[in-house]
């Protein structure tokens, strides 16, 4: 009788704590401070519209190689789309819906020293 007794119990704990595998799980505690990306920089993207990879330099100058649904390492911002020029990250677990788009600069075959020149040009075609 006992052993029946202590059975029922814990088969009955069993029950109450286990979870219903069709309900989805309960959202976790959101985030009012969510971790910059400031000093992240988007390199470049490679791929076909089926698939992308981007670039980015991480701001202690490592590189990581990044698809769609990818962490950004050590932060809670998570891409959400991938295209040939652009790169979307939004905010996992935030409270408020955060996103930041990162864009390559310039045309294919345009290098930094051609975009500085092309920026100076037309502020100075703006000041006239």
């Amino acid at each position: 009788m006992r052993s029946s007794v202590v059975l029922l119990l814990i088969l009955y704990s069993a029950l109450a704590l286990a979870r219903d595998p069709f309900q989805p799980v309960a959202p976790a505690i959101c985030h009012n401070v969510v971790t910059s990306v400031e000093g992240w920089r988007l390199q470049g993207i490679v791929g076909t519209p089926q698939r992308y990879v981007a670039w980015l330099r991480s701001p202690q100058g490592k590189s990581i190689r990044l698809t769609e649904q990818m962490l950004l390492p050590f932060s809670s911002w998570r891409v959400q789309q991938v295209t040939s020029r652009t790169l979307r990250l939004h905010a996992d677990q935030s409270c408020s819906a955060q996103q930041i788009t990162l864009q390559i600069k310039g045309g294919f075959y345009a290098t930094d020293e051609g975009m500085d020149t092309v920026a100076a040009m037309a502020d100075r075609a703006t000041a006239r």
